[in-house]
């Protein structure tokens, strides 16, 4: 009943206080009007006595008008009415049947919950007044003066356990309050702190990361997302980012040495040297360092992980040598002509001793230097590592072991199927972001499905396969796969991020290979790229 009350109030957006005075009133009204007509049943004569009849008549005329009364407009006191006449319609009750005297007990205890002791003496007495009322018939003999006495004692005493309780509940009820808007305020300075620190965080240049013992990116700048394409929403996930390398168009690290796995493990580094290539196909020099940071809320050790950009201090470095080269070079040829000038004046006559001291040392000082320029001109430039024999089931074995954590933790099934050794020449780390790309884009547009790789050699020529079981694309979207900023309406209508160069991008170096690669996509049903590669050398293309 109070439920069924409260529901209806709620659903009429009718105030707290209007909905404590129905509560209290229909709950009464209906246990009343239950408990008289099963005594009525048993009892018919109850029906035509004049004050039974006149009870229910008040306490059904009162639940009307508490349901019809505006009890926000009045004053709290107000309400008092209600259970009032609710005491005297139990009394009239009790007149015609003495044990319905009981129901006494819903509006005192309505009194006692939301008024004070003088209200409750005032009901106290009205209750008072009816038994006198009804035991007048009877005479006021010592049983009726004692019956009248417990009556109305075990109604104060009751009264007043209630008030002393409604007080407690109101003071814990506001303490409550109190320390909720305490906590709310804390809360929100916390907010605003967290926010100031994270813009902070994210005004800063430098990529930074901080790093949770398993090893999973806790907290990232800017800086440090826009540089692997991480998802903000989800920092586990790379959107085909860059991949880290040991040296220049050297070897991709493995899974386990990149830098957040060094992290995780709580290995400490300062400024070492390292190389990302991004899905753009540019290379950048990194400084990186590793560092304790606090501890996280669970008391857990995390790390920090801080890279700092290089790439303009490593390319004059490289190009130091190129640049020595040339100035040794035009420096040359005007030490030799120095050099044979000062021999041609040394072996003429007619010299003081003073004049060939000095030519001697002119002499001295340019085959010093001469020599010097020697040495450097006779330096080997850098070897080309741009193109090599190398084993494509070895490159796809070590993207996939990069992507199962990012495919565990979006519970996709990552299975790999290679028939090895698949030993082709051609650039290795442009390869390497070919596979990158086509497999990050099957697990970010795959929702708990499964992503499978193939690799095999048939004939003079390799064959790459990576399907998945994602959202698929339309006939017109892939044909328009690859073109450049172009992005699958299915893709844009579940809000996933990305850029639309991807595909251009990996078409472009599959192509610079003498390779060619195929798309096949169902809507709702998945998709499957397909990449055929030449197994000899090829001279088509060039470096991408």
């Amino acid at each position: 009943m109070q439920t069924f009350v409260s529901r209806w109030a709620d659903s009429q957006l009718i105030g707290t206080r209007t909905r404590s005075v129905w509560q209290w009133q229909l709950i009464f009204t209906f246990s009343t009007v239950a408990i008289a007509v099963v005594i009525a049943i048993l009892d018919e004569l109850l029906l035509t006595h004049g004050a039974f009849l006149a009870g229910i008549i008040l306490i059904v005329a009162a639940s009307t008008a508490s349901l019809v009364t505006p009890w926000a407009r009045y004053p709290k006191w107000a309400a008092l009415v209600l259970p009032l006449l609710d005491i005297i319609g139990v009394g009239l009750l009790a007149i015609a049947e003495s044990n319905l005297g009981y129901l006494w007990v819903f509006p005192i205890a309505w009194i006692a919950t939301y008024y004070g002791t003088r209200e409750l003496i005032i009901g106290l007495v009205i209750t008072g007044v009816m038994n006198l009322i009804d035991s007048w018939p009877r005479g006021y003999s010592s049983a009726v003066v004692l019956e009248l006495l417990i009556v109305v004692l075990a109604l104060a005493f009751l009264g007043i356990t209630i008030i002393v309780g409604a007080r407690r509940t109101r003071a814990f009820r506001h303490l409550t309050r109190r320390q909720a808007d305490r906590l709310d305020r804390t809360l929100h300075r916390v907010q605003a702190a967290e926010q100031r620190v994270n813009a902070v965080f994210d005004s800063i240049s430098v990529a930074l990361a901080r790093i949770s013992s398993a090893g999973e990116i806790v907290a990232a700048n800017t800086a440090y997302r826009a540089l692997y394409s991480l998802d903000p929403r989800d920092l586990r996930f790379s959107t085909g980012g860059a991949v880290e390398y040991t040296d220049h168009r050297g070897t991709a690290l493995p899974a386990a040495q990149t830098s957040v796995a060094r992290a995780g493990r709580g290995e400490t580094v300062e400024r070492e040297r390292l190389w990302l290539f991004d899905r753009a196909g540019t290379w950048r020099a990194m400084g990186l360092s590793i560092r304790t940071a606090e501890a996280n809320s669970l008391s857990e050790p995390t790390y920090l992980i801080e890279l700092e950009d290089l790439t303009a201090v490593s390319e004059a470095q490289r190009e130091q040598p190129n640049v020595s080269r040339v100035v040794s070079h035009e420096l040359r040829n005007p030490l030799t002509a120095i050099l044979g000038h000062a021999d041609l004046l040394l072996e003429s006559g007619g010299l003081t001793d003073t004049q060939r001291e000095h030519l001697e040392v002119i002499e001295s000082a340019s085959e010093r230097m001469l020599t010097l320029i020697q040495g450097i001109l006779t330096q080997t430039p850098e070897a080309d590592h741009s193109r090599a024999d190398f084993d494509l089931a070895h490159l796809v074995a070590a993207s996939v072991e990069a992507f199962t954590p990012a495919a565990t933790a979006a519970e996709i099934a990552l299975e790999c199927t290679v028939d090895g050794p698949l030993t082709l020449v051609g650039d290795e780390f442009r390869l390497r972001q070919v596979i990158d790309n086509v497999l990050s884009n099957a697990i970010k547009y795959t929702d708990r499905g499964a992503v499978r790789v193939t690799a095999r050699r048939v004939g003079d020529r390799i064959e790459l396969a990576i399907a998945d079981d994602g959202i698929g694309m339309t006939p017109e979207d892939v044909e328009r796969i690859f073109t450049p900023y172009f992005r699958a309406q299915s893709v844009q209508d579940d809000g996933i991020t990305g850029t639309g160069l991807g595909m251009g991008i990996t078409k472009d170096i599959v192509e610079s290979h003498g390779g060619s690669i195929a798309v096949e996509s169902t809507l709702g049903r998945g998709t499957t790229v397909s990449i055929t590669l030449p197994a000899e050398p090829t001279t088509e293309g060039g470096d991408s």
